[in-house]
């Protein structure tokens, strides 16, 4: 048997199915806290030539050493650091593996180190 009750009659408004086209609120949270602490800005490092980033790189490729990756955003004024180790290259970007794989155009890269204490995995 369908019952169907006039929308005028409702006791409440419903959106229909609007409200499960989205996360569940703990994914959603996660998700977001997640966002939030990527895009953290820091100070900035002093900026390197494009050699010493192309060695750091490199030695990250060779050896799976985890590095961390300083890059300019918003058009230069804020500076955000990534964390991984570089699994990859094709024309001018590379492919990092954080907890997932992320695409960055080496010339958006300020500043690379080797993270201290990183061995080769």
């Amino acid at each position: 048997m369908i019952r169907d009750v006039p929308r005028d009659q409702w006791l409440y408004n419903d959106r229909g199915m609007v409200k499960w086209l989205g996360y569940f609120l703990s994914d959603h949270t996660q998700d977001m806290a997640d966002k939030k602490v990527d895009e953290v800005p820091t100070h900035r490092l002093p900026e390197q030539d494009p050699e010493v980033i192309d060695r750091i790189l490199q030695d990250s490729w060779q050896n799976s050493k985890q590095i961390t990756l300083q890059l300019n955003d918003d058009g230069y004024l804020n500076v955000y650091n990534i964390s991984g180790i570089v699994i990859g290259a094709n024309d001018n970007f590379i492919y990092l593996q954080t907890d997932k794989m992320v695409t960055i155009n080496v010339n958006d890269i300020r500043h690379a180190k080797l993270k201290e204490g990183s061995k080769p995995i």
